[in-house]
């Protein structure tokens, strides 16, 4: 059996990829260490707009969070190719991570979960659902969805969330809640 190759490189990307600073982001959409990061990504990314850096973030699933990879089909499924859609989705569901967490799912099913996802969609862009529970079991979203993972073990990734600027890894740089100005401070003295 061949190997699927994904359509694009892994990652929602904001920027320039021609930017001194390149910053990649490997976050789990239903880790609570990346949710507590995530503010601090739209930070950087509202505030460095002119193309000074770059900002690509790869979603992948940590093992001990049994949601996270249908969730994450799901953001494939509905963003596509579209970044700022990734970006607008991942938010939205951050801010609804409570209602897919383990604890509140033990009892319940698979079907349960994907029709979870498909409310999700509708109600954060109109998206139909029997077409949303459709394109989540697609060949292109699971390839798609399984290429950061890959990507993320060549690069060393085992949690979430882990940073790269410039391809050095950042961890220990940042408070478990990162905030733009911890940002700032090692992003703008290699402006």
């Amino acid at each position: 059996m061949p190997i699927p190759i994904s359509r694009k490189p892994s990652g929602y990307f904001h920027g320039s990829r021609d930017a001194k600073v390149q910053i990649e982001a490997f976050i789990d959409i239903q880790c609570p260490h990346s949710k507590l990061a995530w503010p601090s990504l739209i930070a950087l990314k509202e505030h460095y707009t002119k193309g000074e850096i770059g900002l690509a973030v790869h979603l992948i699933t940590l093992s001990n969070h049994r949601q996270a990879w249908d969730v994450s089909k799901g953001i494939f499924a509905l963003a596509g190719d579209n970044d700022e859609t990734f970006f607008a989705f991942a938010s939205y569901l951050y801010a609804r991570q409570a209602d897919y967490y383990n604890g509140p799912f033990r009892d319940k099913t698979h079907q349960d979960l994907l029709n979870l996802i498909a409310d999700f969609a509708d109600d954060f862009s109109g998206f139909d659902r029997k077409e949303m529970l459709k394109r989540i079991e697609t060949g292109e979203v699971y390839t798609d969805a399984r290429t950061p993972i890959r990507f993320a073990s060549t690069k060393g990734v085992w949690a979430t969330p882990t940073f790269f600027l410039n391809g050095s890894d950042l961890v220990g740089k940042f408070s478990e809640e990162p905030t733009l100005d911890e940002w700032r401070a090692v992003v703008d003295p290699l402006l």
